[in-house]
Order: C-alpha cells, then structure tokens, then sequence
C-alpha cells in the first residue's frame, strides 16, 4: 500500500452532491480530491429536477447559464381523473423574489447524467477532477488528519491523508457505515416503474402531467431536446411486474390515461424501484462528514432530493474553507450539522406527507385526496404557498447560532424589515456613476467568500467598511443617492428597500452559501467584531479593526 501527499478534503462519491462539492471547494482554494468507484459517469438519467435554490447556488458557480442552456423549465403541473383534468398547480409566480435585472431562480428539468457532466467539466475548469474506478476501502481517523484507504484501477491500494473526510456516496454509503452513524427511516409499501421513451403525443413539454387512477398513479415530464419522457408508474396496487418492458410500458400508459392511441417507443432507461425516506442521527463523526443521500434520502415527490443534497454542499464547502484556510474555530463545522438537520428533517417530513396524500393506500383514502386535497391545491393561496415550499427559496438558518439579528429600531421599522438574519439573499443589482457599470449581488458572490451591504454614512459605517475589507469581505457601501460618490453604489431599482426591507444605517453581512448571517442596525462596532469572531480567530479581527481605525484615523487628517 502506497501512501500520498495529503489532502485537505477528502470527497468520496461523484455524484451531483460531490461534484457541486468539489467544485465549491476548489474556488475557495482548498485542494480537494474525488474519488468513485464507478469507471465512468452514470448513464441513466436518474433525478431530474433541480429546484429554484438550486439554480441559485449555481448562479454563482458561474454555470446557470450551461444548466439552462441544456435543461428546460417546467411551468405547472396538470392533474387528471376520469377523462378530465381536476388539478392546475403554476410552478412559476415567484418573481418578486429577484430583484429587477437580477438573477431569477426558477426550476430546471435535466437528467442527472447532463448535470453531473456540466459539474464535471467546471471542476476542471478549476483544477479539479474525479477519479474514477476508485473505491473507498476504510478510514482511520486521529487529532488531525483522516486516513482512507482506496482501492485503485488497478487494484492497488493507496492511503490517502486528509484534514477531513466527506461521504457524498449515496444512499448505501460505506463511511457512514463504518463511522457508526444511524440511517433510520422507512420504505413505502408501493412498487413503481420508471421509464424513459419516446412518445407520440401532443402534450406540452413545458408542463408535468399526472393521472390519478383506481390502479394507481401516472405522473410524465418531458426531457429536454426531443421526444424523450420520464414516465413514473405506481403499480403497487396491481402488483409488482416479474419484469419492466416497454410493452408494459405501453400498456399501462394507455389504460392509465385512457389514450390507446398513445404509442411509447425507444425505450432508453427501464427500472423498477421502491420508494424510502431515510436520515441518519448526526452528520458528524469527528473530521467526517456526510452529505446528500447518504445523509438523507428523500421521496422523489416535488424533487427535493438532489435540491438538498446540493445545498448541503453550499452550506458544507464555506465552513470547511474557513477552518481549513483562515483559521476559524473549530465549532464552525458543528454548525453545518446545526443547520442541516432540521432541514432535511423539515424536507423529509414534507416529501413524506405529500407522498402519503399522493398514494394512498385505501379507496377512503383516494376519496379524499380527490374530493379535499385537490380543490385545496385548485386555490390560490394554497399554490403559492406549495409552489414556495417546493422552491425551497423560503428555507431559513433564522434559529442558527450563525444567524445575528440586532436591529434597535423602532417597531414599525423593525417589522418592515423582511430578509433577518438566517435568511436567503435575494439578488439585486447595483450601480456606480463613475465608471458607469451595474454589478448584481450574485456577481460579487461568484467570486467566492462574503459579502456585506453598507448603507448610511458616519464613522462607524467607514471603520466598519474598512475592517471587513481588511478581512477579504466584498464591501457594497450604498448610498440612497442617485448619483453616488467615490466607492459607493446606488440601488438602481430601489430593490434593496423593497425586498430587503430595511432602511437607515444598516449591514448585511452574506455568507459565501448566499444566506444572510449578521443583520447591524444601527452599526454597533462591538456587535459586528463580536460575530466575525465566530467566523476568524479573535486576534485576526481585533488587527482588522485597529488598523482600519488608523486608516480612518488619518483619512480625516487628510
């Protein structure tokens, strides 16, 4: 067994998790490597749907553009019984959770092995790449470093040092099994077919469709490009199939739908699966780590999966860089499992509840799906807010110890305020006079670590500007000014009082994962320095500061 230069992180598992982990990793400078057992990427086109966070997080690892570029947006989803359509759920209509000119998030349908080729190509791009046909063996874990054992191409093994060790391996991941962690959870009584074909028909690409019959459920979604469907069948109630065809396919499609004219043809992926809803206990053994499906595993119902699994990666990739590369403390890591858990508790419970309302098991249990769900789900109220949830744009740290909200205004100021800390960071764009350009908020997380907003003049807001620059902060002083003085911006679309909510002398400060973590009002020096100190060893902060109180100092001397 050969032994290797270390590592800082070790990914095992590259999948969409670890590869959107890797690459997060990579453009915050920490070298990383991934490994995967499997000698090419997946083939079959597996999860498909990214959610608006998601299309997000990838704005600022500079890819949105290729994800939209290859997949395409589904607007809503129609559901059917008896012959005609009893349910119209709009996925679209959240706008106002964008700035004007910003980055709008919105849901994206490609198959897994497009977005696993796009996450691969970036981490290229960033000196990266995945090791293939590599297995993890085991780990040994000391003070300081992790130990793996990997089983190379060739058979060889080779002992991998890494300050830690992170599990994106899926569902059946051997770290979590080897760090004793426990994977509660269920698998439903249904059985499903899922399939890839082509299909003769005229419905809209653009929307889900699903009929809801005495055997069971039929839900289609179109892939992007062509003629290609994802058909997902619940055959449960009529017996599992000894065995997935097309013609099985084409079989239950015409009964389901009630169109034997329908025709399902090229046959590119045919499964037969079961459904599980699954987490383990903690996401934390020591310096290892677990994230994605082999943390959580989800029902397929909204897409939630691979969202989370991609989040987790955002929240993970920050804090590890932090404690690897400025010296944060420690604790920082235990608040990924902090954050973490009660939103994949939170999404499991929810994915868990539509499933059962979706499935029923019984005909009083299809009766009132049909005669109480769906009319709810036909109100407006009721579709913004499934369509929210399902954004998963309204998830929030606001509990985390993370999240410092200090604001002494008024109370009529103070419920006017409507991104606190713990909250997502909307996009806006803002603009200088001289050179005349506009930058979004997003462009300033693309290049990687914090980002503050400033606002209000005053010593304070200028020693406090200074400070965080000092400590590699992106500063964005804004003026309400139209035209703003040297350094400063405007707030071109009065988007930060109308989705933000605040006003007066305020700082955000953004966590490079998009989520607000300190919300000042009025400025308080301590207030700021006390939570940097979660964030940078004290003495680190403490220099900021006294240097950027000279700086002042003899700018007004000046």
């Amino acid at each position: 067994m050969r032994a290797t230069k270390p590592t800082e992180v070790l990914v095992v598992g590259a999948g969409p998790t670890g590869l959107a982990l890797a690459c997060l990793l990579r453009r915050l400078g920490v070298a990383v490597r991934i490994v995967d057992k499997c000698p090419a990427p997946s083939s079959t086109s597996k999860a498909i749907g990214l959610q608006h966070r998601v299309s997000e997080v990838l704005a600022w690892m500079g890819v949105a553009d290729r994800f939209l570029a290859q997949g395409q947006t589904t607007v809503a989803v129609n559901g059917y019984a008896g012959g005609r359509r009893v349910l119209r759920l709009r996925l679209d209509g959240i706008e106002h959770k964008s700035g004007h000119q910003a980055f709008m998030p919105r849901p994206i349908i490609l198959p897994q092995p497009q977005t696993e080729a796009i996450l691969d190509e970036r981490l290229r791009e960033l000196g990266g790449h995945v090791e293939r046909a590599t297995a993890f063996v085991d780990f040994v874990q000391g003070p300081d470093e992790v130990v793996s054992c990997v089983r190379r191409p060739d058979g060889a093994e080779e002992r991998i040092a890494a300050r830690y060790l992170v599990s994106c391996e899926g569902s059946h991941s051997l770290i979590r099994e080897q760090a004793g962690i426990g994977f509660a959870g269920k698998t439903y009584p249904h059985d499903f077919v899922m399939a890839d074909v082509d299909l003769d028909w005229p419905m809209s690409r653009d929307q889900a469709h699903v009929w809801f019959h005495p055997d069971g459920m039929l839900a289609v979604f179109g892939l992007p490009g062509g003629r290609t469907w994802r058909l997902f069948i619940e055959v449960g109630a009529t017996g599992a199939p000894p065995e997935v065809s097309l013609e099985l396919v084409q079989h239950l499609l015409a009964r389901r739908t009630g169109d034997a004219a329908v025709r399902a043809s090229n046959a590119v992926w045919l499964s037969r699966f079961k459904i599980h809803s699954r987490m383990v206990d903690r996401l934390r053994h020591g310096r290892v780590l677990l994230a994605g499906d082999a943390a959580h595993l989800h029902s397929p119902s909204g897409g939630q999966g691979i969202t989370t699994g991609i989040q987790d990666a955002s929240n993970l990739a920050w804090k590890l860089a932090m404690v690897l590369q400025s010296g944060a403390p420690a604790g920082l890591l235990d608040t990924y499992e902090e954050e973490r858990m009660p939103i994949a508790r939170h999404v499991l419970h929810t994915t868990d509840r539509r499933t059962r309302v979706q499935f029923p098991r019984s005909a009083l249990g299809r009766l009132a799906r049909d005669r109480v769900a769906f009319p709810l789900l036909s109100t407006k109220p009721v579709q913004a807010r499934l369509a929210l949830a399902l954004s998963q744009l309204d998830l929030s740290y606001r509990k985390s110890s993370l999240a410092c909200h200090h604001d002494t205004a008024g109370a009529v100021a103070r419920a006017r305020v409507r991104v606190r800390a713990g909250d997502r960071a909307p996009d806006i764009v803002f603009g200088r006079a001289e050179p005349r350009e506009r930058a979004s908020l997003f462009d300033q997380l693309q290049r990687g670590g914090f980002v503050a907003i400033i606002n209000g003049p005053g010593t304070a807001t200028t020693r406090t500007a200074a400070a965080l620059q000092r400590l590699g902060v992106h500063c964005l002083q804004v003026t309400p000014a139209r035209r703003p003085g040297n350094g400063q911006l405007v707030d071109c679309y009065g988007d930060l009082g109308r989705l933000y909510g605040a006003r007066g002398e305020f700082c955000y400060l953004i966590r490079p994962d998009g989520y607000v973590g300190l919300f000042a009002r009025p400025i308080n020096e301590r207030t700021v320095r006390a939570y940097l100190a979660k964030l940078w060893p004290a003495d680190t902060v403490d220099t900021a500061w006294r240097r950027s109180a000279a700086t002042v100092r003899q700018a007004s001397r000046r």
